[in-house]
């Protein structure tokens, strides 16, 4: 396919300006567009050479909860640009996230309750829907308005069984560390808690507490007074000039050359007044972003640019992934010379009925070749394999060869553990016309 950045200007459904790439993410891209009303929004394209509609129903799903805790999707669709399939979605817009108020500050008690209350309430609707998040973290705690939502273009069904309870008990374990990171800006619990969340994080990590503990143990302490976290701090005045690029595909533009002046020196006593410090927070993260971002656009991490011309996996999941012009196999970084680029595996792909973990897919042969040579230097356990299950063209990076449900849902855990694209998935070939 076309760098992600050629999209720009094209008009998707008909009804959808791209304005402005905000990131790419492998087969993955979010772009500013117009909500309809004239306000910046989030649309974001992903490939789809072989799960579009499974993309599609997921959204379905989630846009039938119409849950007030859970990002709004506002229209979704599926089109095709220059012969490649994508699905779309439009969501609603945003005011910013958590994970760019962690960067500057700690939550207080109040308005960790708010987040773990409202977070709550969105993943238990999730679970009872027979979904999962697997995503769970600040970067995808929004505030819409007051309102405090997660992100929901990234759901997946549960599985049956034992591994759809393990997901669900996975996103517990996520929402116990979230609380964690709010309340001390850390990932590990280095001592006491403020009641009631000392035992929820505690029990929600260890998978000794499900949703339902948690809830009765925020509903128990809900009346009573929250201890506060004292934080002394000068107030701060930010001149924001428009940055070039925006920090993150759920985050609202910010007005050009604007003052916010936002007073930081006495405790917050509640939910509604953590939106003033969402806009403080915007301020000091966007300013970074930009420079960083305007100072290493030119890096060469997978995770920071497009592929050129090449189609990264389809998945609904964050991918950091591409690959520049395909070179030999002596070329690639830290590769020995003698590496042989892996083989072509039979063109009708795996066997009916089996399992596979998918980790990229290209339109051309060489580029996938050369992909699968560059994970097998970097990570050899994982056994990267090249096939076509059409037959021809897109070429698909399979990893650990064919293997049972349990096994490819397994290595796919493993791979991301590893630093591999979060959107890998493990795919059953069975029905899908191979």
């Amino acid at each position: 396919m076309n760098l992600w950045t050629e999209y720009e200007g094209r008009t998707i459904d008909g009804a959808f300006p791209l304005i402005k790439l905000i990131r790419p993410e492998g087969r993955s891209a979010f772009f500013s567009t117009p909500n309809g009303s004239g306000a910046p929004t989030v649309i974001r394209l992903i490939e789809s050479h072989f799960d579009g509609e499974d993309i599609l129903v997921r959204w379905r799903g989630v846009s039938a909860l119409n849950h007030p805790n859970l990002v709004k999707l506002k229209k979704f669709g599926h089109v095709v640009v220059d012969e490649t399939p994508l699905v779309y979605t439009v969501m609603e817009t945003v005011d910013g996230n958590l994970g760019e108020i962690l960067q500057v500050r700690r939550l207080t008690v109040e308005e960790t309750r708010e987040i773990a209350t409202s977070l709550l309430a969105a993943i238990e609707a999730l679970h009872a829907s027979g979904f999962v998040h697997e995503h769970v973290e600040p970067a995808n705690v929004m505030a819409v308005g007051e309102v405090i939502k997660l992100r929901s273009d990234c759901i997946r069904e549960a599985l049956e069984g034992e591994e759809g309870a393990a997901l669900k008990r996975k996103d517990v374990r996520d929402y116990a560390v979230v609380l964690l990171e709010a309340l001390t800006q850390k990932k590990t619990l280095d001592g006491p808690l403020p009641a009631p969340f000392d035992e929820i994080v505690r029990k929600g990590m260890k998978g000794e507490w499900g949703l339902a503990q948690i809830g009765v143990a925020l509903r128990a302490k809900a009346k009573e007074p929250a201890q506060q976290v004292a934080r002394p701090v000068e107030k701060a005045q930010v001149k924001v000039e428009t940055p070039t690029a925006a920090p993150g595909p759920m985050v609202a533009q910010v007005p050009e050359a604007r003052r916010v002046q936002v007073p930081i020196d006495e405790e917050l006593q509640g939910g509604r007044r953590w939106i003033a410090y969402v806009v403080g927070a915007m301020v000091i993260v966007l300013l970074l972003v930009w420079y960083f971002a305007s100072g290493r656009s030119t890096g060469s991490n997978d995770a920071a640019k497009p592929n050129v011309g090449a189609t990264p996996v389809a998945q609904e999941s964050e991918p950091a992934a591409t690959v520049a012009e395909p070179k030999p196999a002596s070329g690639v970084p830290g590769a020995a010379v003698s590496t042989p680029l892996p083989a072509v595996q039979n063109a009708e792909g795996p066997t009916r009925g089996t399992w596979t973990v998918i980790a990229f897919t290209y339109n051309r042969e060489d580029q996938a070749k050369q992909k699968a040579a560059e994970i097998a230097q970097a990570h050899p356990d994982l056994n990267p394999t090249v096939f076509a299950p059409t037959g021809h063209g897109p070429f698909v990076v399979a990893l650990g060869g064919m293997m049972s449900k349990q096994d490819a849902f397994a290595l796919s855990g493993k791979a991301k553990r590893e630093g591999m694209p979060k959107d890998i998935y493990a795919q059953n070939y069975r029905n899908r016309g191979n």
